[in-house]
């Protein structure tokens, strides 16, 4: 996988997170498992979560990478923008 490619995305992807909202679901989505309800279905997806904690300022900084695959090297473009209401509820459970 392209990393610079993948860091890029993923940038983007942590810095729209704060504002994200899911108005088409008036239930909580406050899980893993509920927020999976989010995927398009007919796919076996694996997911990686990898995070950085620093804890020596005043305020713990979390920095971390959320990595979603349906087995393929790259998502393809078509599938990566229908996951991505499922990256940013993940995201959301883990600020």
């Amino acid at each position: 996988m392209n990393k610079k490619a993948f860091f890029i995305g993923s940038a983007t992807l942590l810095s729209s997170l704060l504002a994200f909202q899911s108005f088409s679901n008036p239930t909580p989505l406050n899980s893993v498992q509920k927020c999976a309800s989010l995927l398009p279905s007919g796919y076996n997806f694996s997911m990686t979560i990898n995070a950085k904690i620093d804890t020596t300022t005043d305020k713990p900084v979390v920095s971390g990478i959320l990595d979603l695959t349906d087995g393929t090297e790259i998502l393809p473009p078509e599938l990566s923008s229908k996951v991505e209401p499922f990256k940013q509820c993940v995201v959301k459970l883990m600020k």
